[in-house]
């Protein structure tokens, strides 16, 4: 049997193709688990590593895709808003610090101060972990960071946005 599974970005594949290449796949049925289309590479390191590495693995990622289907494409979609919403929670962090230096906002254990300070200095800092001259990734380890501090400091960055009269919603929507 020698049919091709295609997946376009929307990762539209009919259920009847996903069910099959899951039940192959899982029982480790690689005989008809549809084969790939693209010459082998010439050399032997590269064709050893084709052959006996990713096959093995991107048949097991087949199964998760297929497993799946849609939710890999909504993340993608919803990539831009997230980044979005970490960076509006990045500045109420940055504008907690700066009331808390003024005077004007003291209710926020000193823990929690440190947390969002360490993470505003990290992102701030241009040598980290993945450098910002690395086009397309450098600043996902800075996005991370931001993300993760803001998880952390989710009942203060909300009682301050009470205390500042924001609309909590626009920070943190309730999903």
């Amino acid at each position: 049997m020698s049919s091709t599974l295609t997946a376009n970005l929307e990762e539209r594949i009919d259920e009847t193709t996903r069910q099959r290449v899951i039940e192959n796949v899982a029982v480790g049925n690689a005989n008809n688990v549809p084969e790939s289309t693209a010459p082998l590479p010439q050399k032997a390191l590269p064709r050893f590593f084709e052959e006996k590495i990713a096959k093995r693995i991107g048949h097991r990622h087949l199964v998760k895709l297929a497993m799946q289907r849609g939710r890999v494409t909504a993340a993608w979609r919803d990539l831009p808003d997230r980044m979005h919403l970490v960076a509006n929670q990045t500045k109420l962090m940055m504008e907690l610090i700066d009331d808390y230096r003024a005077g004007t906002y003291r209710r926020i254990p000193w823990h929690s101060l440190a947390v969002g300070a360490a993470a505003i200095l990290y992102v701030a800092n241009p040598a980290d972990v993945l450098p910002e001259a690395l086009l397309g990734i450098g600043m996902l380890d800075d996005i991370a960071v931001a993300a993760i501090a803001a998880r952390v400091l989710r009942r203060d960055l909300k009682s301050y946005c009470e205390f500042k009269g924001y609309d909590v919603s626009e920070y943190f929507p309730e999903n």
